[in-house]
């Protein structure tokens, strides 16, 4: 699978941008528990596995699946000290995990990357257990939504967002989709989740600004090599954009939908 965000600096932005608090909370929100089995998909540099192996305890068990050499090694370092973790390098669309096998999937901010996002929806219900839990969360008009954005930045950030999804390299709007794929199933206890991801303004956290310019520099590295158009300079626009990004009087925000169900016993 084609990743957008893939440089050689994508493990130290995922573990950056991540929040202790609020990702404990949605995993125990969403049924993890001690002894569980839980499979982390796409997960990354393991921010997410380090916590679930502490919820999980050591009579549980944590798999974490990345198609990544690089992020699964980068998820190795930062989760040393748990024993109770296991590491698959695998594409999403075909793990290697027994079907019917696992207690609890946790997918995040994965979905609005995928091509074809049933097939992967697909295999994640495969290996959760009947009675088990699938959960997937992924934010709904990402970055989009700031206040006061003049009209000519907006239309270029909307000329960035239309040419990835024309290419099918990301879906801002993956969040709201997330509930149809569960009701197209034959997943039960269907519960969707509504909860602040960004939300910035006033004086903004350094993580929030590093992580904004890091997605512009893939923005500008993509379109200098060809692989997107745009009828401007991305550069210019980086540097316009994240001077209005930085200041305080900026409101943006992007809400997270976090959605869970139950396999059903007998399908």
């Amino acid at each position: 699978m084609t990743y957008l965000m893939e440089t050689k600096n994508e493990a130290k932005r995922l573990l950056m941008k991540s929040d202790a608090d609020s990702t404990r909370a949605q995993l125990q929100l969403t049924g993890l528990k001690p002894r569980m089995s839980a499979v982390d998909a796409g997960g990354g540099a393991g921010f997410v596995s380090r916590i679930m192996a502490q919820i999980v305890g050591e009579e549980g068990c944590v798999s974490l699946v990345d198609q990544s050499s690089d992020r699964i090694q980068a998820a190795k370092d930062y989760i040393k000290p748990y024993s109770n973790v296991f590491y698959v390098q695998s594409d999403l669309r075909n793990i290697p995990i027994a079907t019917g096998s696992v207690d609890y999937v946790f997918c995040r901010f994965v979905f609005e990357y995928l091509d074809e996002p049933t097939e992967v929806f697909d295999e994640l219900y495969r290996i959760v257990k009947p009675g088990g839990r699938l959960i997937i969360g992924d934010l709904d008009n990402n970055i989009l939504t700031h206040y006061p954005l003049g009209v000519e930045l907006e239309q270029k950030l909307m000329q960035i967002v239309s040419e990835f999804e024309r290419l099918k390299l990301w879906d801002p709007y993956m969040g709201r989709r997330l509930y149809s794929f569960y009701r197209q199933s034959s997943m039960r206890e269907i519960t969707v989740h509504m909860l602040p991801h960004h939300l910035i303004y006033g004086e903004i956290k350094d993580a929030d600004y590093q992580n904004m310019k890091m997605k512009l520099d893939r923005v500008c590295e993509l379109w200098k090599s060809g692989s997107i158009q745009l009828n401007f300079d991305p550069e210019i626009f980086q540097r316009e954009f994240l001077e209005f990004f930085k200041s305080p009087d900026r409101f943006s925000y992007t809400p997270l939908i976090l959605v869970e169900g139950v396999k059903a016993l007998k399908v």
